[in-house]
């Protein structure tokens, strides 16, 4: 699921603030934002510039590269994404705080931020090495059948957080992309990807605003046209979730070509914000020829 980050939703929190004064959904974004620090590289050594304000040392970061050139002043630096809890870990560290794009919003954020926002959870993976055989029983023995049944009745659609402990509670697939066709490495029909490395996931854009995708079986996933050659892929769902929102991504639509329900990116964070992290099955590591 690898894009260009534009940061649309930071930026709307942010003119949202500036209206209403309104603080917590910009800090939700925050959370999940990727921001980039001018950082100069030397002997390992890690250095970045910083600006003083009142005997207070910051450290300037950006929202995209279109922000950090509006700074002129700031020459010879590379850009580096860093994800907001490395920011939280820096202010404990080395700096007072940092400012968010200085000839923008210039928003400064101080070691306070470290008592409202905390770092994002991080997953614990089941220490289980699937085989290729342990794979395919998966994927012979899904029955998503009682989320099939709660999906048939259309009132449930807008019943995320029951939609959201049933999606939890079954096995999903989401597509991946291949330049090449790598349908002769698999082994009944499943593929390792440590033979072929990682595959980007199938998004979907609709107007202007861009989704992942989700599917309760194979039967619902119908590809259209594409240069690329798809494959099927279990689904962590909190990872993926973490995934759309580190995206920039406007959220997740389950069985585009059915339901297509459309779970907002605004539920997602709000429900990420609270959810306890598990030990997790991790599923990244194989593939499914499609309709096999």
């Amino acid at each position: 699921m690898t894009r260009t980050i534009t940061h649309k939703h930071l930026k709307r929190q942010f003119d949202i603030f500036e209206r209403t004064g309104e603080i917590n959904d910009l800090f939700a974004e925050l959370q999940f934002s990727t921001l980039l620090l001018p950082v100069d590289i030397e002997n390992d050594t890690l250095a970045f510039p910083l600006l003083r304000f009142e005997d207070k040392k910051y450290a300037p970061v950006f929202t995209d590269v279109h922000e950090y050139n509006k700074c002129g002043a700031i020459d010879n630096y590379s850009l580096m994404p860093n994800e907001f809890d490395f920011y939280l870990n820096l202010l404990d560290e080395r700096i007072d705080g940092i400012i968010i794009d200085v000839e923008g919003e210039r928003f400064p954020l101080t070691r306070e931020i470290n008592e409202i926002i905390k770092p994002n959870c991080t997953f614990d993976h089941d220490q289980n090495v699937f085989t290729f055989k342990e794979m395919k029983q998966i994927r012979d023995n899904i029955d998503n059948s009682e989320l099939e049944d709660f999906l048939r009745d259309e009132s449930n659609h807008w019943d995320y957080e029951g939609l959201m402990e049933l999606l939890l509670k079954s096995y999903l697939f989401k597509v991946v992309l291949s330049k090449e066709d790598i349908s002769s490495k698999a082994e009944n029909g499943v593929i390792s990807l440590h033979d072929v490395g990682q595959l980007p996931a199938a998004v979907t854009t609709k107007v202007t605003d861009s989704y992942a995708l989700i599917y309760t079986s194979e039967s619902e996933v119908k590809p259209k046209n594409n240069p690329m050659h798809p494959y099927l892929q279990l689904v962590n769902l909190p990872e993926l979730i973490n995934r759309v929102l580190l995206d920039d991504l406007d959220g997740i639509i389950l069985n585009e070509n059915s339901h297509n329900i459309i779970i907002p990116r605004e539920f997602l964070l709000n429900f990420l914000k609270d959810f306890n992290c598990p030990n997790i099955d991790k599923y990244d590591s194989y593939v499914f020829v499609l309709g096999d």
